[in-house]
């Protein structure tokens, strides 16, 4: 019995053994040796001693069959990474509201607190300006205030004067009371009773005189109660919006002599305003209450329209990085990364990283070669 055994148990350990020291010899030994001056067969194993050729081998694999532009544009274009990208831009979004202060203080000390001219051309700027200002003047001739306001503003400015004429009227009632108001107003009525004096010679000085006085006393009365009035606030309020209605409705006449005027005007002021900016310090400007104002009014545009403004960027960078994605792949090179990563990682890590793939598939193989042996050896006892 035990002679039926023996060829089969040796063929089953010597296939097995045979497979095991083949698949082992893949990797090890991990350097040639010599004996008397001549490499030992089979040193190093076949994977240490083709490795740059299998760090091609996987390089090429991956670049042309794995991580391919149609890939990763198709992976691109899926909603998640799109959702990943629009979550990461509302983080940033976020992290500028909170430091965006820090920030600007940060940009401000690496590029050196230095003066605005010296840190920015202001030559395009200048260049500019004159266009500008033509377009600017041309886009205002024939357009009225009130079309030229927004409506916000117009109602605002409507309001303020007729919260304004209660003072108007306070102003006028003390102005009656002045000494100056007083000799003004005599001589306008005394110039208009010297013009009646002309057509009748026979009025004296002291008439005139005393004429005007009297006149100049009832019409200052007459001021004073009138003053008083809810019917001349009303009228006066009625009036001043009427007039402000004509001029805020009247065309803006910018034609001729006129505009030129005008634009001489802003140009003058718009170089006063570069000069003066030219010559502030970076630290300076960050502090301006413009510039606060326009900060803040930018901060809380980015937080009430997050949400959107995610969306929007993120759509934009997606479309930037699919239109770029030749050029970004043949900067990044992958190919050539690939290979330079499996070469430079130890030969145990290579080993380690192809055995977790495919270590049960070997494991097989192995078993397999001692089944193998089995069956030859126990085709031996039919042979004999």
């Amino acid at each position: 019995m035990i002679e039926l055994l023996v060829p089969p148990t040796f063929g089953a350990l010597i296939g097995y053994f045979t497979n095991y020291v083949a698949i082992k010899m893949l990797f090890r030994p991990l350097k040639p040796y010599y004996i008397f001056g001549k490499r030992v067969p089979f040193t190093p194993g076949l994977i240490p001693s083709k490795r740059e050729k299998l760090a091609e081998a996987i390089a090429k694999v991956v670049k042309e069959n794995l991580l391919t532009e149609e890939v990763i544009r198709k992976r691109l274009n899926e909603e998640k990474i799109r959702q990943s990208l629009e979550t990461l831009v509302s983080k940033f979004i976020d992290e500028l509201l909170l430091k965006g202060d820090d920030y600007l203080e940060e940009f401000v000390g690496s590029v050196g607190d230095e003066e605005i001219g010296k840190l920015l051309d202001f030559k395009a700027v200048e260049k500019s300006l004159e266009p500008a200002i033509e377009g600017l003047v041309k886009s205002l001739n024939g357009k009225s205030l009130e079309e030229l306001l927004p409506p916000h503003l117009r109602k605002k400015f409507l309001t303020f004067i007729d919260e304004k004429t209660e003072e108007v009227t306070k102003e006028l009632l003390k102005a009656s009371k002045s000494l100056e108001f007083r000799d003004l107003l005599f001589s306008s009525v005394k110039s208009g009773v010297e013009r009646l004096k002309a057509y009748v010679p026979i009025i004296s000085d002291k008439f005139v005189d005393n004429v005007s006085e009297k006149l100049s006393h009832q019409l200052l009365k007459l001021i004073e109660e009138a003053a008083k009035s809810e019917e001349l606030r009303f009228k006066l309020s009625k009036f001043i919006w009427v007039e402000l209605s004509k001029l805020l409705s009247k065309p803006i006449d910018l034609s001729g002599e006129r505009g030129e005027n005008v634009k001489l005007v802003i140009r003058e002021v718009a170089v006063s305003v570069l000069d003066k900016v030219k010559q502030k310090r970076l630290s300076e400007v960050t502090k301006e209450r413009l510039v606060l104002e326009i900060l803040s009014a930018l901060k809380e545009l980015l937080r009430k329209k997050k949400e959107s403004l995610s969306k929007l960027i993120a759509d934009r960078l997606l479309k930037i990085i699919e239109v770029e994605l030749p050029v970004i792949l043949e900067s990044i090179n992958l190919e050539s990364l690939v290979k330079e990563r499996v070469n430079s990682l130890p030969i145990e890590e290579v080993e380690e990283i192809v055995l977790r793939l495919i270590r049960e598939e070997l494991r097989y193989i192995t078993l397999l070669g001692g089944v193998l042996g089995f069956l030859i050896g126990l085709s031996q006892l039919f042979i004999q």
